[in-house]
């Protein structure tokens, strides 16, 4: 009977429980958040808007990603240089719009020097800095997201902003640009003012090392390429010195995989002082068969089919990171290469196998309980900084 009163007065304190939380939400709908709900009948469709089409489209965020000195910065100031001529192949083509830049890597004085060579019209070109007075002192600053965005969305709206460009993208991000969450945290409220302004944001990104898909080298946290909506991929062909544009995705056009080829050529100015200087720029823009994971990979490789470039910069990192670490479980290892240039654990294995100077030997890891073996990898001579390549001898594969 005891049993049967107390499975009873706890059946009742969860009822009790289920009825106040029910209570709960339905209070929340009174303070400040509640469902809406649209009919799609009464939604209406609209084209997508292009500021450079198929490139660039207007009301979302577009990502211009690269190793460094591909000219990714250099493609952007020609789309800007373009937008303020009308010269661009989208819906403001014939009508000048206004730019802004939010840069760190390149001084106002430079960026200008570049758009003049570009051609820019000087009058709709804005340079973005932030003033900081919450301590009581001015102190000059790059741009931070989330924290800006007002401020920001109310300047581009004051100066009929069209075209917002951010170099690089991650100088804005508050947080770490390897996580998901602070990724999102500060590219979301972008895009909301892309969508409620209608234009478009640029942010140039630089790619991890290493060879493999082009789109897998975007540095950072996989939130970039979610983000946005329109990836375009940059590379530079050591060979012919041309640099190969790929629209790597596009929510907005089919012509998602076109690729363009450019030349970069100087171009002279001369500065403020009346000296003479070289700046480049793009020329003979056209589409190609050719595209940009392609190119990276005939970099890595330098057209050796052996892959023997590729297993030297992997081997480089492998060696750098075993000085630095010391004797390291091969499943850390490879979850770091991964994270940090993108290799795969089969290209480490391959140029641990063909290192001889410093070797890197395996040995059963001491800590491991489990089930299996696990190896801890680690430099027989970590003083020796020389890195030789010798034919492989054996085939000997090592498990994480």
């Amino acid at each position: 009977m005891t049993l049967a009163i107390a499975t009873t007065e706890r059946q009742a304190a969860i009822d009790d429980a289920l009825i106040a939380n029910v209570d709960r939400l339905a209070r929340s709908q009174h303070d400040g958040r509640r469902i809406a709900l649209t009919r799609a009948c009464d939604v209406k469709v609209e084209r997508p808007v292009f500021l450079h089409n198929p490139l660039v489209p207007a009301k979302v965020l577009t990502l211009i990603a690269g190793r460094a000195g591909v000219s990714k910065s250099t493609l952007s100031i020609d789309i800007a240089a373009k937008a303020t001529l009308g010269k661009l192949t989208g819906d403001w083509n014939g009508r000048p719009a206004t730019v802004a830049f939010a840069a760190i890597e390149d001084d106002a004085g430079m960026q200008k020097a570049r758009l003049q060579a570009a051609g820019a019209d000087m009058t709709r070109v804005l340079f973005i800095t932030v003033d900081d007075t919450r301590n009581g002192n001015t102190v000059s600053t790059g741009l931070q997201l989330p924290d800006d965005t007002a401020t920001l969305r109310d300047t581009l709206r004051e100066h009929d902003v069209k075209l917002l460009i951010i170099d690089p993208i991650t100088s804005c991000i508050d947080g770490n640009t390897d996580k998901r969450d602070d990724v999102r945290r500060s590219l979301d409220p972008l895009a909301a003012i892309a969508q409620e302004l209608e234009i478009a944001i640029i942010g140039i990104l630089h790619f991890n090392k290493g060879g493999g898909y082009a789109s897998d080298k975007v540095s950072g946290s996989h939130a970039f390429r979610d983000t946005v909506r329109s990836l375009i991929l940059v590379a530079k062909d050591d060979e012919t010195g041309e640099c190969v544009v790929t629209l790597d995705k596009s929510s907005y056009t089919p012509q998602q995989g076109a690729s363009y080829k450019y030349t970069l050529a100087p171009r002279f100015i001369t500065d403020d002082d009346g000296e003479r200087m070289e700046v480049p720029i793009i020329t003979d823009f056209a589409p190609t068969d050719t595209n940009v994971n392609e190119i990276i990979n005939r970099n890595i490789t330098g057209g050796d089919t052996t892959g023997r470039a590729a297993d030297n910069e992997v081997a480089e990192w492998l060696t750098n990171y075993l000085a630095e670490n010391g004797p390291t479980n091969c499943k850390q290892i490879a979850a770091d290469a991964k994270d940090a240039e993108g290799y795969t654990f089969k290209q480490l294995q391959h140029a641990r196998e063909r290192l001889t100077s410093p070797r890197v030997i395996a040995r059963k890891d001491p800590t491991y309980t489990g089930r299996g073996r696990r190896s801890l990898w680690e430099l027989e001579q970590p003083e020796c900084a020389s890195t030789y390549y010798a034919p492989s001898t054996h085939g000997v594969k090592y498990g994480a």
